[in-house]
């Protein structure tokens, strides 16, 4: 099959054209009209989107919640209302030619389930019940008021089974890792792509290697929206959902729509937070031990007899000489939105500050926002939607990284003066490298500048015929600073020279789809929805980096350096694809739908032609079968199965053979030359994600509970993997081949409740929990392991086991003598192979979420979370073991466990992979809801405020600081605790009010 062209598509939307036409006549046709109300308050909802099934008919109502749907062919029909926060409803309608048909409808609040409106890949609207693969949803809106998250990932962790992440430390302005259904690739990114209002938009971890001015931790361009402009969030799990988003979607995808304006008045909404932020880090102290004599002795030691204690000196620099501050965090935020029945609109703006707990941590973020919908005529509505996001970061300088603040005091010393006895001084007050104000000397900033548009336009020629068309430009403009003065940094007399880099980068992401519908009723009980389309995507990364050594004094940047180096990078990448999905449904409850998707892709090798992506799903509401049992406790039940397969496209210039320019020394001078950049695969192709998904939502006791499970089997294939070419090739590098495969198995639950509900009392609780196997199939012809990690050698995508597990030598031990000691002489066994020690991240957990309503004005909500089944390296341990001063190797009556872990140390790690399992408070805050009549008194129509809290309690045996950091951010695989400032707490206020 090749790759849908132009012409094909043409003649595919003239297919449907003729079908449509001659599927009945289209003179003396009637009209269906009335008003959509609320049913607890029976107010008008406008913005409501009325729709007549199986056509392209629909409508959406005014500001007094009526609406008109014209040029309907007389006939029996079903009208569906939809509208965010409401349960769909449909009725039945019959239309006489040349007469108006009323129709009116009630709507009841809290969407039931089954019944919630997502947006597909074809950019129309679905209720979940018409889909055989699951969808997460996140209620944004509702979210924002609740619980108040500072950033996107906040906004995300924990709400949807299925879709980890993965916090990266406490810093300000850092991201953090996201997997959806673990991870399918050994080579590539593991992160979903990000679709906003339906533009795709970048989401490239650590883009410009800020991280390595910084020891690890970078910032995250997910955190560059605004959660307050959210009103959902979906998010579109494994390959068999996201078939038709193509090469690069095997990851999942994570669709967010923006708040859109209503008809009516305009409402404006404001809001002011402000709060504090504290380290909790439990930090360790530095030991001594010494001997009469005031000379060192360890535990070791004295277990061999060549010495003996008499006394140890401790000293915590961390928290004697303490390098924190109270952090603050101020936001405030202002929207208005409103319209009439034709244009309707939405605008925001946002600023927040943001200091972290080290006085060089600060971040300035200002947002804008603009969203604007027209109908044009009951044939046409266009939407606009335009974001903007200026802000400033300043990170520390930390993780592993001899400059880190954390990491002088870490792996400091054991006094602040001259030890009795020892001869000692310490001029750093027990910090190793810098002090912590030598430290924030050292600059590093991100400036970034970004400009979001998308441009949505919906066709209806014909009573049968939708056609679709999105535009959309994603543009970050991105600066990155750093800055070593001279005189300040004693380390070496390259940092005492001073230093200074600057890295621009621009990244641009454009998005074009186009999609022709054609509904039809082929009867009273069956209707066909059949789609076509094209999508194109293109992003590029362009790059101009300029840095320098021996910074003359009193000056900054680049201007004052002695020793220039600069370089550039380009690496654009294109996607263009072509589908067809075709859904039938049978008497609203049975749904069958088949699409294939095909590709073509920049980053494949020359020789590689486009890559075919197919679909086959299902979704029977079995409930609603007039053979179905009716138990009094089951409200309904849908069975769900989904299969199809997405893929991974290979880095830019993975395919491509390249040379990178370089200058040579030649006869006393520099000539041009050039060096072999890449080796390249005119063979290379995407890799490919299949998945077979099964499932079954159901509610129960007048769907007051509802529950959702979902098994998985995920396998991806044709992973790249980098292998060395033979120097007899005369190119000693790597070419990645497609030769991997890796497997996640897991299953999903999901169950919500309204335990109360009284006019004064309600309580709702939400509790999820999953479950993920990850192995490795496949890595090279003869399966050779891939070893990598913190010190090169820690981790390893090994077949038969998880991609990135840990690995080490295994030891024991047994105290001979009974002495409390452990002799490294006699006493301690190693093996004689390396062996899996366990898996690198959580392979399940899950939350519980509890919504309290009370006295008609309180609302308070909690938010519990835990992972397990991982370990984590505490290599900040074991570094402090190798310098003598952990616990384990200096204090009489450590635990025999802890003295083994410190005597292996210098070589091997196993005894540092401790259990990170954990159970963590995530958040939790109490709403006032002020009566109406205060609120009018501020001449406002409602205002709350709110006190929250984040990151309060965590239960773990992880024997660290906390058990959710990771030293190098956003990075793939590499995990470890090492030096990394931890999670910190965080107290804030809120008040919001409308008028």
């Amino acid at each position: 099959m090749k790759l849908l062209s132009i012409r094909s598509l043409g003649v595919a939307v003239a297919w449907l054209v003729a079908a449509g036409f001659t599927a009945g006549p289209l003179s003396a046709q009637g009209t269906v009209s009335g008003q959509i109300t609320d049913k607890t308050n029976q107010q008008p909802i406008a913005g409501a989107a009325v729709l007549v099934v199986g056509t392209s008919l629909q409508a959406r109502t005014g500001r007094e919640g009526r609406y008109s749907i014209t040029n309907v062919a007389p006939g029996q029909y079903r009208v569906q209302v939809r509208f965010i926060g409401y349960a769909t409803a449909t009725q039945a309608v019959t239309v006489t030619a040349g007469q108006p048909a009323t129709l009116d409808v009630v709507l009841t609040a809290a969407a039931v389930p089954l019944d919630v409106v997502v947006v597909s890949a074809t950019g129309e609207e679905q209720q979940k019940r018409e889909l055989g693969n699951n969808v997460g949803t996140i209620d944004a809106a509702k979210i924002s008021k609740l619980a108040a998250p500072t950033n996107t990932a906040d906004l995300l962790n924990s709400r949807v089974p299925g879709v980890e992440v993965m916090q990266s430390g406490g810093t300000t302005g850092t991201g953090a890792r996201i997997r959806i259904r673990g991870a399918t690739s050994l080579s590539l990114r593991n992160e979903p792509i990000i679709v906003v209002d339906g533009i795709r938009i970048d989401n490239t971890p650590q883009a410009g290697n800020l991280e390595n001015f910084t020891g690890g931790q970078a910032p995250s361009r997910l955190n560059d929206l605004n959660p307050e402009d959210f009103e959902s969030i979906e998010v579109v799990k494994g390959p068999s959902a996201a078939v038709l988003y193509g090469t690069d979607a095997a990851n999942g995808v994570i669709q967010i729509r923006t708040k859109q304006g209503r008809p009516g008045p305009t409402k404006w909404t404001a809001y002011v937070e402000g709060g504090s932020r504290n380290d909790m880090g439990d930090w360790p102290a530095n030991y001594f031990s010494r001997q009469a004599s005031g000379a060192s002795c360890r535990l070791s030691s004295q277990a061999r007899g060549v010495c003996a204690i008499v006394a140890v000196d401790s000293f915590n620099p961390l928290v004697q000489n303490s390098p924190f501050r109270t952090g603050v965090r101020q936001e405030y935020g202002v929207s208005a939105e409103g319209g009439n029945e034709a244009t309707t609109f939405y605008v925001s703006g946002g600023f927040q500050r943001e200091r972290g707990v080290f006085e060089s941590n600060d971040l300035r973020q200002t947002n804008l926002r603009a969203n604007l919908r027209n109908q044009v005529s009951r044939l046409m509505d266009i939407s606009a939607t335009i974001g903007y996001v200026s802000s400033s970061l300043v990170l520390p300088q930390n993780d592993n990284n001899d400059q880190g603040i954390v990491a002088s005091g870490l792996l400091g010393f054991a006094f602040d003066t001259a030890a009795p006895g020892a001869g000692v001084t310490d001029p750093n007050g027990g910090y190793r490298f810098l002090t912590p104000q030598q430290a924030f000397q050292i600059g590093v900033s991100q400036r970034i500048e970004r400009f979001t548009g998308g441009l949505n336009v919906n066709f209806r020629p014909a009573s049968f015929l939708t056609l679709t068309g999105a535009a959309g430009y994603d543009m970050t403009n991105q600066g990155d600073n750093g800055l070593t003065p001279p005189g300040v940094i004693p380390l070496d007399q390259n940092r005492l020279d001073g230093s200074a880099t600057a890295n621009r980068a621009q990244i641009f992401a454009y998005t074009a789809t186009f999609a022709a519908k054609g509904s039809f009723r082929l009867s009273p009980v069956v209707t066909s929805n059949t789609t076509v389309g094209v999508q194109f995507f293109k992003s590029v990364f362009q790059q101009v980096q300029a840095s320098g050594r021996k910074v003359v004094a009193g000056t900054g940047g680049l201007g004052g350096i002695v020793v220039p180096s600069v370089g550039d990078t380009t690496a654009p990448f294109v996607t263009i694809g072509g589908y067809i999905e075709e859904q039938v449904g049978v008497r609203d409850r049975l749904y069958v739908t088949g699409a294939v998707r095909a590709d073509k892709n920049s980053a494949a090798g020359t020789n590689f032609a486009d890559i075919r992506y197919p679909k086959l799903s299902g979704s029977w509401v079995i409930s609603e079968e007039p053979f179905f049992p009716r138990p009094s406790w089951l409200a309904s039940l849908r069975l769900r199965a989904a299969w199809g397969k997405s893929g991974r496209a290979p880095g830019t210039l993975d395919a491509l053979h390249f040379f990178r320019p370089v200058a040579v020394a030649a006869n006393g001078s520099d000539v041009p030359g050039i060096t072999i950049g890449g080796a390249g695969n005119p063979n290379l192709k995407p890799e490919k994600t299949g998945e077979l998904e099964t499932g079954f939502d159901a509610d129960f006791i007048d769907r007051r509970l509802h529950f959702e499970a979902t098994y998985y089997d995920k396998d991806s294939k044709d992973g790249l993997i980098a292998v060395q070419l033979a120097p007899s090739t005369g190119e000693s590098f790597t070419r990645f081949l497609n030769l991997g495969e890796v497997t996640n198995k897991g299953i999903e639950l999901l169950l919500t409740a309204d335990l109360l509900n009284r006019p004064d009392f309600t309580w709702s609780v939400t509790a999820s929990a999953w479950g993920n196997k990850n192995r490795v199939l496949k890595t090279d012809s003869i399966n050779s392991p891939i070893i990598f990690g913190l010190g090169g050698a820690t981790q390893r995508h090994q077949v038969g086991y998880p991609a990135g597990g840990y690995w080490g030598t295994a030891y024991t031990y047994k105290d001979l003598n009974g002495d409390g000691l452990i002799n490294p002489l006699t006493e301690i066994t190693f093996d004689t192979v390396d062996t899996f020690q366990g898996s690198s991240v959580p392979t399940r957990g899950a939350s519980l979420s509890t919504e309290v309503s009370f006295l008609r004005h309180f609302t308070a909500f909690a938010q519990f979370d835990g992972r397990w089944g991982n370990k984590l390296d505490n290599s900040t341990e074991a570094f402090r073991c190798i310098f003598g001063i952990c616990h384990g190797a200096r204090v009489l009556g450590s635990s025999l466990a802890d003295q083994a872990a410190a005597l292996t140390a210098p070589s091997v790690e196993t005894g540092f992979y401790q259990d990170a399992g954990f159970i963590k408070l995530r958040e939790i805050s109490l709403t006032y809801i002020a009566p109406a009549a205060w609120a009018a008194r501020f001449g406002a129509s409602s205002l709350s405020i709110t006190a929250a809290g984040r990151n309060l309690g965590t239960w773990t045996k992880y024997r660290g600081p906390d058990p959710e950091v990771n030293d190098i951010g956003q990075f793939n695989f590499s995990q470890a605790d090492f030096l990394t400032q931890p999670p910190v707490r965080q107290f804030f206020a809120r008040v919001n009010v409308s008028f």
